[in-house]
């Protein structure tokens, strides 16, 4: 619990500056414009650097505050650790270049900041570059009781979910939520488990809840034309 609030109070710094820095580029261009009825070339470059950092900042507070994490487990793809870093590190030379022009060495504290950033962004593409976790998919007419590892223990009733190569993550997520009234955090886990381990059983009160909740995922599945394979299963 500890550890998801330090996320989300992190996403929610991120965003707040992501949303800070999108409204420093508006008022820049709007200032250039009413001033001299034109953006200077000059200050087309910090505009645009201020307009991807705060894209970069929006995405990942968003992903950090609602967890919701790509396909490889991982707050952004490659390319968006690549794009990030370049930023970071288009900062930091910005400002050794200020630091030296100016004799403001206190910039130096910036640029050794935003290095350090630029840094880790490489370091976390290269861990999201190894690819998404295999995913296991098993035939509809499985079933997890009888198979070993999937059975939680005091398990006597729930919902089987099972694992297929069509149906989004994203939906999974959503039907967990509204079906079996997940958080956003235990939907994400679930969902993820189950892409791992190819299905998953879901332990429920009773039967009878086990079977609404699975009506409830399937319908809404159907409605998608999703295959998401769920069921209400009882060892009894």
């Amino acid at each position: 619990m500890v550890h998801t609030f330090i996320v989300r109070i992190v996403g929610s710094v991120l965003l707040m500056f992501g949303i800070a820095l999108a409204i420093l580029a508006i008022l820049a261009v709007e200032r250039q414009l009413t001033v001299h009825g034109t953006l200077m070339t000059g200050a087309l470059v910090p505009v645009i650097l201020f307009c991807l950092i705060s894209a970069f900042c929006l995405l990942v507070g968003c992903r950090l505050l609602f967890n919701r994490p790509t396909a490889n487990e991982s707050i952004l793809s490659p390319l968006g650790w690549k794009v990030l870093a370049i930023s970071f590190y288009a900062i930091c030379v910005t400002s050794i270049a200020a630091a030296a022009s100016r004799g403001d060495y206190q910039l130096l504290i910036v640029a050794v900041g935003f290095g350090v950033l630029g840094y880790g962004s490489v370091k976390a593409g290269r861990t999201s570059r190894i690819g998404p976790t295999p995913s296991h998919v098993f035939p509809p007419e499985m079933s997890l009781l009888k198979t070993e590892g999937f059975l939680p223990d005091g398990f006597r009733c729930g919902v089987e979910i099972l694992n297929d190569d069509r149906t989004p993550m994203e939906f999974v997520i959503s039907v967990l939520q509204s079906g079996a009234g997940l958080s956003t955090l235990e939907a994400t886990r679930t969902m993820l488990e189950i892409h791992k381990k190819g299905g998953i059983l879901l332990p429920m009160q009773s039967i009878e809840q086990s079977r609404r909740v699975a009506e409830l995922i399937v319908t809404e599945a159907c409605g998608k034309n999703h295959p998401l394979v769920c069921r209400a299963v009882s060892l009894e």
